[in-house]
């Protein structure tokens, strides 16, 4: 019984003692795979330590196609976008013809109106028969008779402030006050240098463009 036993030992400590040893081979065998990032980086560390190695101030470094270890090249942008650049050209404004009758607005009075049409102020009172203190008090909805034929005839500084510049609404203000504290701008050329209508409200703190 104990040679049995013996034996049967025998025959299991061999059969192990081959596993192992077909294992050991195999794992020899067997070839580790590259990692293709590894590669690249080598082959970069190999070429910057023989461009550090060259007297030639010219040698330039070889390059490694992308495509050979990825499958596809990446393709760069010839020439930089260009950015649009904003325009500063104000647009067309329409020219208006002077009327030959003229109603107040909030914030208009005839010497307003004199600036604005190129009219002598004296001119503009007399075709209206009034006197200096009336047109001071004149009222919302007065109508006013323009006398067109004194057109060019208010002389220099028509101009109240410099433009064109930029105007920063009160929040009170109306296209037609805007006007007559520039003197010689139109109520619609402000409106339509914004794309708004005449009687379209404005905000305070609004930028006007004014032409």
């Amino acid at each position: 019984m104990n040679k049995r036993i013996r034996f049967l030992l025998i025959i299991v400590a061999g059969l192990l003692a081959s596993a192992c040893t077909r294992s050991a081979t195999s794992a020899s065998q067997s070839t580790p795979t590259e990692d293709p990032l590894e590669s690249v980086f080598n082959t970069i560390a190999t070429q910057t330590a023989l461009a550090a190695g060259s007297k030639d101030p010219e040698s330039t470094l070889p390059t490694t196609s992308a495509t050979s270890i990825f499958g596809a090249t990446a393709t760069l942008a010839s020439s930089p976008t260009t950015i649009p650049t904003a325009t500063t050209t104000p647009a067309p404004i329409t020219e208006l013809a002077v009327p030959s009758s003229y109603t107040l607005h909030l914030g208009e009075w005839p010497y307003c109106l004199a600036r604005r049409f190129d009219i002598d102020s004296a001119a503009l009172l007399t075709a209206n028969g009034l006197t200096e203190q009336q047109a001071a008090n004149l009222s919302v909805g007065y109508k006013l008779v323009i006398p067109v034929d004194e057109v060019g005839t208010f002389g220099a500084a028509r101009s109240l402030r410099s433009h064109p510049t930029t105007y920063t609404a009160s929040g009170s203000d109306t296209f037609y006050s805007i006007a007559c504290a520039f003197g010689d701008v139109w109520p619609e050329h402000i409106a339509e240098a914004n794309g708004m209508d005449l009687d379209e409200e404005l905000p305070g703190g609004m930028q006007l463009y004014i032409p």
